[in-house]
């Protein structure tokens, strides 16, 4: 079982942190703006909720990356492609090489920062048959593409 590169964590981390923000900023004009004008016996003073949801946000962005990361593993075997992931809710995923369409590797703007990328690995089936595999070097993350593309049954016509 592989890991994922450890920089995942921060870039995962600087999502979480930006999410926060943006909730608090929410929340804010919330507090400020719409609760007083709608609800007169509001038991909350002005501010809590939003310093609530920053300390939640803050506290997630320092322990669930951490977590995330030391559960997020996956295997390259002979005949598919397994990962096990999971802080809450443990899930474990096989892709099988017969059941591939096609494969992209991803980069977000951090993940270029970093140096990393993503495989998505297409199945065949219902819609969200996808599987990805964030925090990957861009050039494992190339050469795993290329290795399950060349591993990938054709259709014979």
């Amino acid at each position: 079982m592989y890991s994922l590169d450890p920089a995942i964590k921060i870039i995962w981390t600087i999502n979480i942190i930006l999410r926060t923000l943006f909730y608090t900023i929410f929340f804010a004009i919330l507090d400020f703006f719409v609760i007083p004008n709608f609800f007169y016996d509001w038991i909350l003073p002005k501010g809590i909720s939003t310093l609530i949801i920053f300390i939640i946000g803050v506290i997630v962005a320092v322990v669930y990356p951490y977590y995330y990361y030391k559960y997020w593993k996956f295997s390259v075997r002979e005949d598919e492609v397994y990962i096990e992931r999971g802080v809450l809710t443990r899930v474990k995923t096989t892709a099988p090489y017969l059941r591939i369409q096609h494969l992209d590797v991803v980069q977000s703007v951090l993940d270029r920062m970093y140096g990393l990328g993503k495989l998505v690995i297409y199945t065949a089936g219902t819609r969200g048959a996808d599987v990805t595999i964030p925090g990957l070097p861009i050039e494992y993350a190339e050469q795993l593409r290329d290795r399950l593309k060349n591993v990938t049954p054709e259709d014979e016509v």
